[in-house]
């Protein structure tokens, strides 16, 4: 620290080349990350809190006019304050890897079908299962189960308006 420069409060620490500087009490200084921005918004819209009581938050307790500037620390705290206040982020959905790889030209046909239907890959290796005793879809490679398969899938489209 530069004895002839003053800091703007007692105890200010200048902070690299940032423009942030510490606040007394104020431990972390790491910027507010992007996923914490989102839940804050998401958990503000969830609660419908008006802009003007959410606005009154940030200033009265965090003294800054935007979630943008809050640390991570602060935003934590904030995040923390949505839930005592009754809200309760969504889980996120888990998604299972739908990406296979097949070589043969009858398999490809199904995979097509079976996503024009909407179907998820899960139901499709649940139907090899239970119609031919095989678990995966890519592992069925006989040219009758799958003709049986494209003659199902076919019909199914044609009763939808598909084909």
């Amino acid at each position: 620290m530069n004895p002839g420069k003053e800091m703007p409060w007692p105890g200010a620490k200048k902070q690299g080349t940032g423009n942030r500087r510490q606040k007394p009490g104020a431990c972390d200084l790491t910027p507010v990350t992007r996923p914490q921005l989102a839940k804050i918004h998401i958990a503000k819209k969830e609660l419908a809190m008006p802009d003007d009581a959410y606005r009154a938050i940030l200033r009265q307790r965090y003294q800054v006019d935007s979630a943008r500037e809050l640390t991570q620390s602060q935003a934590q705290a904030l995040i923390d304050q949505f839930r005592r206040s009754g809200w309760v982020p969504k889980s996120r959905t888990k998604r299972g890897n739908d990406f296979i790889v097949v070589h043969r030209p009858q398999q490809k046909k199904v995979l097509g079908m079976w996503k024009d239907l909407g179907y998820s890959m899960a139901g499709l290796h649940a139907r090899c299962k239970k119609q031919f005793g095989i678990d995966r879809f890519e592992w069925l490679i006989g040219h009758d189960e799958l003709h049986i398969l494209i003659t199902d899938l076919d019909a199914r489209l044609k009763r939808r308006g598909l084909r």
